[in-house]
């Protein structure tokens, strides 16, 4: 068998499982994702079909397998099987108490379609592989809260909240939730909230209780990255020279904190940053570095940063 049956029996084995994992799959999508023509694709869906797999849809609208029709277990390479095994791992330390149950049974499954030679692989292997976070939470204070956020955005309908604050205060709020993040060892919502009309974030870790609603979203929302770069207040310019020898440790607080220029200097690296936080979060940030740093602009940064670290002085006395 020459080289392009075998890259056509690998792309036609590939659409399958497309066609069993997605509702609708639309033939340019695949034109692109395996970089073959339109016309490719429309051959090798006719291919699948003259080997008797039931594909309901014609070219120009989308693919899709017969309602109800079931298709023996896909085989896994043994690449794919250790990349579940490390994910698995991942899973375990990083995902929140809410997800981990079901991703726990849902990996069960995929084992128990494994072949034999494979389950043995796990074995052997699974040991010798950890992930050590350097944050342990708490056990959730909520049973499936993720689970019913992620449902809350599949059904584009409201949600009722009941939020622990930093300062501890305790209020309701009914967010449309655009999408869920982990950042800096937390999982938070960006969500609309119908009481200050904006967007905000919530830490997940700090929801008390959370209700679903029959009302629907108000407006439609794009993608959870469009708002996290979104600015809810006045940003302040922010000016700093940093060493060199510390930068790699600046790699992704530098961004999370409004980073919008750097340039390298004889004397070090400027960093240039727009931040809404330059009276408490960003000085507080800085402090963690502040021996290699020089505060350029603004004034009122400098003042800050100083009082921080006179307070921090008195109580350690």
């Amino acid at each position: 068998m020459n080289d392009h049956y075998l890259k056509k029996l690998d792309r036609v084995t590939a659409i399958l499982t497309q066609l069993q994992s997605k509702p609708i799959v639309r033939a340019q999508d695949l034109a692109e994702k395996f970089d073959v023509s339109i016309r490719t694709i429309y051959r090798d869906v006719k291919t699948l079909e003259n080997a008797g797999i039931p594909i309901v849809g014609e070219a120009g609208n989308g693919y899709s397998l017969m309602d109800g029709y079931k298709l023996p277990p896909i085989m896994f390479t043994k690449e794919e099987v250790l990349s579940f095994i490390t994910a698995e791992k991942l899973m375990q330390k990083f995902s929140h108490q809410s997800l981990g149950n079901h991703y726990q049974a849902a990996m069960e499954k995929v084992r128990s379609v494994l072949r034999h030679s494979d389950k043995n692989l796990i074995q052997n292997i699974e040991k010798q592989i950890d992930v050590f976070s350097f944050h342990n939470h708490g056990g959730d204070s909520l049973k499936n809260v993720i689970p019913i956020i992620l449902e809350s955005i599949a059904e584009k309908t409201q949600l009722n909240i009941e939020y622990q604050t930093v300062d501890s205060r305790v209020t309701s709020r009914t967010i449309e939730t655009v999408g869920i993040f982990f950042e800096f060892n937390f999982w938070y919502i960006m969500a609309f909230c119908t009481l200050r009309k904006d967007f905000r974030q919530f830490r997940v870790d700090r929801i008390l209780q959370i209700t679903k609603t029959q009302h629907p979203f108000l407006q439609e929302y794009g993608q959870v990255n469009d708002y996290r770069k979104r600015s809810n207040g006045n940003p302040v310019r922010a000016k700093l020279l940093v060493d060199k020898k510390i930068m790699s440790h600046l790699v992704n607080s530098k961004k999370y904190y409004g980073l919008v220029e750097e340039v390298e200097t004889d004397k070090g690296i400027e960093l240039t940053f727009e931040t809404e936080w330059i009276d408490d979060g960003f000085p507080r940030w800085l402090i963690t570095f502040a021996d290699y740093a020089t505060v350029l602009e603004p004034e009122s940064l400098r003042t800050r940063l100083n009082e921080l670290l006179i307070r921090m002085t008195e109580r350690h006395q």
